[in-house]
């Protein structure tokens, strides 16, 4: 069912956790996985059987010229973003909504671009995009990085409905906080048991990019864990 052989599968932010996650399950289901990162991993944190491409996805001009470089991949599994704390709207910062659509959703904008325009000649792929529970809330999470997340299951919406009737899905996941080292720092008092584990939550990436869910498409699946 997620058998990779022969697949190349493009990893957006391979070098955080989840990446990390997601390009260890993609190489060991048989993918040749190419994880894009800004800053090269230190070297006790890479996967050996993947191959690197530090790249800035906020660049328009430079992405484009990297796909147009390489075949047309089979999938794109993008987790770059960033995120933002709870704040009131009497504190909004302008500057940290903009950053906070930027590295969200302008970043899975263009990843969607270039991944679907080259799909396109193929006429098959899969696109996984990264989305959050704090999209879904307006509890326990700040506006700029909730609406930025919420903006991208909406792109995954319509770019499944633009790439209807092909061979080429378009989906997202929507974990919840996961159990992380730097989430654990970030919250030592916090049910850490409960989190999802990044390796559980790579098994959903895995199934999405597959062949065998041909049949999916537009759909957002949550992670939530036992929180």
């Amino acid at each position: 069912m997620t058998d990779y052989a022969g697949r190349t599968v493009v990893v957006a932010g391979a070098g955080g956790a989840l990446g990390v996650a997601l390009a260890a399950a993609f190489a060991a289901a048989g993918a040749d996985v190419v994880g894009l990162v800004r800053n090269l991993p230190d070297p006790a944190d890479q996967i050996g059987d993947v191959d690197y491409q530090v790249l800035d996805v906020l660049d328009d001009t430079g992405l484009g010229a990297w796909f147009d470089g390489v075949p047309p991949p089979w999938a794109v599994v993008n987790v770059v973003g960033g995120f933002a704390g709870q704040s009131a709207f009497p504190s909004l910062d302008p500057a940290e909504l903009s950053t906070q659509l930027t590295l969200n959703l302008s970043s899975a904008a263009l990843l969607t671009k270039h991944a679907l325009r080259r799909m396109g000649e193929t006429g098959e792929g899969r696109l996984v995009h990264t989305a959050s529970r704090a999209a879904l809330v307006t509890n326990g999470a700040g506006f700029a990085y909730s609406i930025s997340k919420l903006g991208v299951l909406h792109l995954v919406r319509m770019a499944a409905a633009e790439t209807h009737g092909t061979g080429i899905t378009v989906n997202a996941v929507i974990p919840a906080i996961m159990d992380t080292p730097a989430n654990r720092a970030a919250m030592p008092h916090a049910p850490h048991d409960r989190w999802p584990k990044v390796e559980d939550v790579a098994a959903v990436y895995l199934f999405l990019a597959s062949p065998a869910a041909r049949l999916v498409s537009g759909a957002a699946i949550p992670v939530y864990g036992l929180v």
